[in-house]
């Protein structure tokens, strides 16, 4: 009797033994099969985070690493072809920047614990590429050589004249105000010729390749890059502005005198003319108030004519040292603070020019009989200049084809300013 009771037990453990075995795969199955379907679930709530990971994607950096683990044991890259390494310094720019926040992102989802190389880094081995390097440090020192000196000599005067402005990209692109700035001298009267002396002063390098096809002298400023419009009283106008008289200065030191031109001044007459022969700087004005050798006038240095002499070039050097006394501030506004220094401690003689000839949107006196050259200042904007220029230079040609008898009649105005604020 005992013993078929212990066989009894024995076999009652076996059958309990094997219903909690069956139980308990039983819910470990169905905790398998509802982490899938979960995950379906969390990735279509929005209330999901983006640090919560599933199932699926720790397989998936499972792989990633396994995938960076072969990718160690492949061989080097090839040794690139020799064409492939020859690359600009602009396609490596833009390689550099061409791409979007949106393929970075991708880039960094795809990457594995191993750094992959750069595609350029690929493609030339450290010598070839120190041997690129040098090519193209060579090509550009050839291409924007400073030959500053050789073109003062072929565009100066036999008094040493030469007259200048300075472009950058939006200044000189088509349509722009470098076109007008070159049509007015064709269109004014005794001007043309002038264009044997301008110099055009180029602040980057689409500007320069811009004036090469327009203009016989073409200078590009040896490290600037001054490429977009410079509105006025930003950072990136103050260092544009300064940059000119640094190189204003060099061309006096070289012997040379300069009639500096801002791109904005339309040039009718012949300027010249208006200059006094004793004077060692002739300026325009924003502001007049009768009397050229009165230093209260308010002078604007875009249309300045200066001499070459041992003055002058101490005067352009404490103009540049003033900087740091006035900042942050423009070169026209400084001068215009140590002007009385310069007539009465330096001596210079300083010609503030009528605004009855050499005018301004500022303040002019809208009489065609009388316009030396205009100035679009007060003024702001590309867009603005070069609508209302272009509106006085079809006014002058208008006034062209007027007769002397009905010249004398009244003064022959224009419609400008249109839309300039001032």
């Amino acid at each position: 009797m005992m013993k078929k009771e212990s066989t009894s037990s024995n076999n009652l453990q076996q059958v309990i033994s094997f219903l909690l075995g069956a139980s308990v795969a039983s819910v470990l199955l169905f905790f398998i099969l509802s982490a899938n379907r979960g995950d379906r679930y969390i990735a279509n709530s929005s209330w999901s985070s983006t640090s919560t990971k599933s199932a699926q994607e720790i397989l998936s950096s499972s792989s990633d690493i396994i995938q960076a683990t072969d990718h160690a044991k492949t061989p080097l890259p090839k040794k690139p072809k020799g064409d492939e390494t020859k690359f600009s310094t602009k396609e490596s720019e833009r390689n550099e920047t061409s791409y979007s926040p949106s393929k970075e992102s991708e880039a960094t989802d795809r990457s594995s614990p191993l750094k992959e190389p750069e595609k350029n880094e690929t493609k030339s081995s450290p010598k070839e590429f120190e041997r690129n390097e040098t090519k193209l440090s060579t090509t550009n020192e050839t291409k924007y050589s400073d030959n500053l000196e050789d073109l003062l000599r072929k565009a100066a005067t036999k008094e040493k004249n030469i007259i200048m402005t300075s472009v950058n990209e939006a200044w000189a692109a088509p349509d722009s105000l470098l076109g007008l700035f070159l049509e007015s001298f064709h269109s004014g009267e005794d001007t043309e010729h002038f264009l044997n002396n301008l110099i055009i002063i180029t602040l980057d390098p689409k500007a320069f390749e811009r004036c090469k096809a327009m203009h016989p002298f073409c200078y590009m400023l040896k490290g600037a890059n001054f490429a977009g419009e410079k509105v006025y009283m930003t950072s990136d106008y103050f260092d544009l502005v300064w940059t000119k008289v640094k190189l204003q200065q060099r061309i006096l030191q070289l012997g040379y005198n300069f009639l500096f031109t801002d791109v904005d001044i339309m040039w009718f007459r012949n300027p010249f003319e208006r200059f006094a022969s004793d004077a060692d700087i002739s300026t325009s004005c924003d502001f007049f108030f009768g009397d050229e050798n009165s230093p209260w006038n308010f002078p604007n240095t875009g249309f300045l004519y200066v001499k070459s002499n041992p003055k002058n070039i101490e005067l352009f050097k404490y103009w540049h040292e003033s900087r740091d006394k006035f900042p942050p501030n423009h070169e026209q506004w400084v001068f215009n603070q140590i002007k009385f220094d310069v007539v009465n401690r330096m001596q210079l003689k300083i010609q503030f020019l009528s605004t009855t000839y050499n005018m301004g949107f500022c303040n002019s006196t809208k009489d065609f009989d009388k316009l030396y050259t205009m100035h679009a200042n007060c003024c702001v904007g590309i867009g603005a200049k070069m609508h209302d220029l272009r509106m006085l230079l079809d006014d002058w040609n208008k006034y062209k084809t007027i007769t002397k008898e009905e010249r004398k009649k009244g003064p022959v105005s224009w419609r400008v300013p249109g839309i300039c604020m001032h």
